[in-house]
């Protein structure tokens, strides 16, 4: 490089002013952007703690260089005003955006290479350099004006956009018009009479953060979301600077609907015997939560429909419950395949077997308070999947005070031949009263397919009309299933003994009249010949 002068901007410095040297490594690098007229300054401080000293009103200075170039160019002839950065921390500010800049051109109307630059940071008292022998240029994108989360809440009356802002586009935002969104393929239209949009367009700034709020002043202007657990959505920015429109477009991390977050604790979905069943526990703060809600609507609620979505790679199911009143205990619900409507029995029979060999399985429910045909509130959760480990899990009562569990089918060979804790949590099937807990320390592998428990207490549990809730722990691996199934051995013997008496007495009531016919054939033969 050719050697050249640099011409320096006059620096007020008192008398016992000082220049701080090794402020910042040789790795600060600085990008222009012509298409939004901006030059980023990407500062990596040394951690120089006698650079602490800077104020928070630190000015800049940045002077460029061109060996082509007759004269070095300070930057100031091409900003009018002095550039202070108001909010400077040394530790903490890694980047400094200034507006408005654009390189000076050659006599062809080109801008001019750049051979170098000097960045000052200055105070009344201390000034540090930083020299930079090459820039790199960037066209950027005005899909990064915001940093990547960007969630969007709805409400029935308002949306709420949450967004960080990369600094990237200040003279674009600075020139905004409005926010067009659409959601679920009807569009909305805002301008500048939110307060909340007039607040982006001012304040717009690295890392500042922006809560939207949009409301186009119909009354449930978007309930028509409020079930679905993943809304579509979609936005843009208009911004005109005076001669042209431009479009930012906004990607949101999420849509969601208005609920209640982390509703249930234990929540899984059980394969059994040709029936998904879905274990839902609320939390009872999250209940609270929810009386508070319904109690804003001054409704109450006269139908709830609890929605549950079985969503793989490639297929999806939906399992509706509708009942007119919530019941906490009510746990455990089953759904089997043979009690859907006959045109969907085939289809959830082939989405079972899909399910039970699929890795992928995700598991949304729908919890929807209506009053009529009003909606008050929902809630939507994903659920846990847990995969696999039985095909069939059922209860085999036996005589005396013993109980086999069986099951069927290892999917999944998880446990070795350890003890094994088995808990039992079983309620009635009809009530949903507690029948009994029960807990089972037992040597288990996978290769053993029953498991017998001498206990009393527990047979009469799983007799009949029962759902259990089994979970097994081996160490660190658990594994929970739920299912309502139980062979009753006893009462089948009994029936069996019973059976074979009627059976024995049958015969031996036929033998008896067949004796007593032949001895009265054989009187009346007598009778006859002393006749004679």
């Amino acid at each position: 490089m050719l050697q050249v002068s640099i011409l320096l901007a006059a620096i007020l410095l008192d008398a016992d002013g000082r220049e701080i040297h090794t402020c910042y490594t040789y790795d600060t690098t600085v990008e222009y952007r012509p298409n939004i007229k901006q030059l980023l300054i990407l500062l990596v401080p040394n951690n120089n703690s006698a650079c602490d000293i800077f104020p928070a009103g630190a000015n800049i200075n940045v002077t460029i260089g061109n060996t082509d170039f007759a004269t070095t160019v300070p930057l100031p002839v091409y900003l009018p005003y002095s550039y202070t950065i108001s909010n400077f921390g040394y530790q903490n500010t890694t980047q400094i955006a200034v507006e408005g800049f654009s390189l000076p051109l050659d006599g062809l109307g080109d801008e001019i290479s750049i051979d170098f630059l000097l960045i000052e940071i200055y105070s009344y008292a201390e000034i540090t350099r930083i020299e930079i022998l090459e820039m790199q240029t960037i066209i950027s994108s005005l899909s990064e004006c915001f940093y990547a989360d960007m969630p969007m809440l709805v409400t029935k009356d308002s949306l709420y956009i949450s967004m960080n802002a990369t600094g990237l586009c200040r003279i674009q935002i600075g020139a905004l018009k409005s926010i067009q969104v659409t959601i679920e393929g009807k569009q909305f239209s805002f301008d500048l009479m939110h307060s909340s949009l007039v607040d982006l367009k001012t304040n717009y700034n690295h890392n500042v953060k922006f809560n939207l709020n949009l409301n186009p002043g119909a009354v449930d202007s978007f309930s028509f979301t409020a079930q679905k657990p993943d809304i579509a959505a979609t936005a843009y920015l208009l911004t005109n600077d005076g001669a042209i429109d431009t479009r930012i477009d906004l990607v949101f991390s999420e849509v969601k609907y208005d609920t209640i977050l982390n509703f249930y604790s234990l929540s899984s979905m059980s394969l059994n015997d040709k029936a998904f069943i879905f274990t839902i526990i609320s939390k009872p703060q999250s209940l609270t939560a929810l009386r508070a809600k319904l109690l804003l609507t001054g409704y109450t609620y006269n139908k709830r429909i609890l929605r549950l979505i079985v969503t793989t790679n490639e297929q999806s199911y939906t399992f509706d419950y509708i009942t007119s009143k919530y019941n906490a205990l009510q746990l455990h619900f089953p759904f089997k395949c043979s009690d859907q409507p006959s045109n969907q029995q085939q289809q959830c029979l082939t989405f079972y077997e899909h399910v039970r060999t699929s890795s992928n399985v995700k598991i949304t429910i729908s919890a929807l308070f209506f009053y009529n045909d009003n909606i008050l509130a929902v809630q939507h959760n994903v659920i846990d999947h847990i995969p696999q480990v039985f095909e069939r899990v059922y209860f085999n009562v036996g005589s005396g005070s013993q109980s086999c569990l069986h099951l069927q089918n290892t999917v999944q060979n998880t446990f070795g031949a350890e003890v094994t804790n088995f808990k039992f949590n079983i309620m009635r099937a009809d009530n949903y009263s507690v029948k009994g807990n029960f807990e089972y320390n037992v040597v288990y592998d996978h290769s053993k397919i029953e498991i017998c428990f001498n206990d009393a207490l527990l047979q009469d549990a799983v007799r009949e009309n029962f759902m259990a809730l089994m979970i097994m722990s081996q160490g660190d691996k658990q594994y929970v299933h739920v299912f309502q199934e139980s062979k009753n051995n006893s009462q089948q013997d009994s029936i069996l003994a019973n059976y074979i008496l009627v059976t024995v007495f049958s015969i031996a009531t036929t033998v008896f009249v067949a004796v007593r016919l032949f001895i009265f054939g054989k009187r009346i033969k007598s009778l006859k010949k002393k006749k004679n």
